[in-house]
């Protein structure tokens, strides 16, 4: 149930992504806004599309430091 929910997700939040790209390129012109949308939409899509840029696991890390 929880894939199902982050799939829901993830198509509400490219949705969002996609009519923001719509609204400052063809409904009101702002090319750094639109610029900046496209690079956020492009980089979520790289970075889903490579599984070699998934972290495998969280690592819980060495805290506190013995010294």
């Amino acid at each position: 149930m929880s894939k199902l929910w982050q799939i829901v997700a993830n198509t509400l939040l490219y949705g969002f992504l996609l009519w923001l790209l719509y609204d400052s390129t063809l409904h009101e012109w702002d090319p750094w806004f639109a610029f900046v949308v496209a690079f956020v939409l492009v980089l979520a899509i790289v970075i889903s599309l490579i599984p070699a840029l998934h972290a495998p696991r969280v690592s819980p890390g060495q805290y506190p430091y013995d010294d």
